[in-house]
């Protein structure tokens, strides 16, 4: 295995952990893959957290309260699909469903790409369909 194959397979390693730490709302291990100065990007259309997050323990508390007011406490899934890497950065496709503590299903396919500064994620950027995601988390 060459040095950059290593690389793209620690990547791809690295987002899997992201989503499972996620899941659980470990903050501990959240912080132990990204960058302090991390930044979350969201598509302008996703209204409630459109723009740019910047500062990890921010991101952490904006992305953890989002699910945490919207979605019943251990019914979200994220499903990982097709993960390309490339140099220091990892595109992952993610099919995320839950439960809305309304009662209603919530199933929305995303994208995100990562990009590392050397073993730790330094910008997420999400792309969803915006219109589904701001009219359930409305």
């Amino acid at each position: 295995m060459t040095g950059s194959e290593a690389t793209t397979d620690r990547n791809k390693t690295a987002v899997h952990a992201f989503f499972a730490a996620l899941g659980r709302g470990d903050r501990k291990a959240l912080g132990e893959l990204c960058t302090p100065d991390l930044a979350w990007v969201v598509p302008a259309g996703a209204a409630l957290h459109a723009g740019t997050h910047r500062g990890a323990e921010r991101v952490f508390d904006t992305m953890l309260s989002a699910v945490g007011n919207t979605f019943v406490p251990g019914s979200q899934r994220v499903s990982l699909g097709l993960l390309v890497a490339e140099s220091n950065a990892v595109m992952a496709e993610a099919r995320v469903t839950a439960k809305g503590v309304d009662g209603r299903a919530y199933e929305n396919v995303y994208v995100f790409v990562f990009e590392f500064e050397g073993e730790k994620i330094r910008e997420l950027r999400e792309h969803v369909d915006t219109r589904y995601a701001a009219e359930f988390f409305a």
